[in-house]
């Protein structure tokens, strides 16, 4: 099983993005003015456009950790090949750098290039929740703001023709 692993935060402030306005007037989306942000590890499989996600507290070489000893599990006794780009938190700390030696038979990482997020399919997958999910929308509370992407990230999973197109040209 080959997947590519990406990692996105959203904040609770929606994005301004495309949105109609008289002429003169500038577009408005509400805002709090805070950062409350939700922090999602993922994964997409190419050629059926599986995706999977995880919210996880922050980004750090301990959750990374977490996140990988869920993903053996999840395609167990399938042996995973996970693409990763070079972010800090894929350091893992020594007992993760311990567990991924004795379980090389389930999981091995391979890195991308350095500074090449063009070559990870999971960029315009978030891309694609961004512009379902925060641009032009205001959420007055992180519950409603994470069961939206909750929402966005179930219609990928049943709908995968949705992402399909965005990772079909890393096949």
């Amino acid at each position: 099983m080959v997947l590519f692993e990406d990692e996105a935060s959203f904040w609770l402030d929606g994005t301004l993005h495309r949105r109609w306005a008289p002429v003169g007037h500038q577009a408005r989306v509400d805002t709090y003015g805070i950062r409350k942000t939700a922090h999602l590890y993922a994964t997409v499989e190419l050629w059926k456009a599986e995706f999977r996600y995880w919210f996880s507290p922050v980004f750090n070489g301990e959750t990374f950790w977490t996140f990988l000893k869920r993903l053996v599990s999840k395609y167990a006794p399938r042996k995973v090949f996970l693409i990763i780009d070079n972010a800090p938190w894929h350091r893992l700390p020594p007992e993760g750098q311990a567990w991924l030696t004795a379980n090389r038979r389930r999981l091995e990482l391979f890195r991308l290039p350095g500074y090449s997020p063009e070559l990870n399919p999971m960029e315009p997958v978030w891309k694609t929740a961004r512009k379902m999910t925060t641009h032009d929308r205001f959420y007055g509370t992180t519950d409603e703001r994470d069961a939206a992407l909750r929402t966005t990230f179930t219609k990928f999973q049943r709908r995968p023709a949705l992402i399909a197109a965005h990772v079909a040209r890393f096949q």
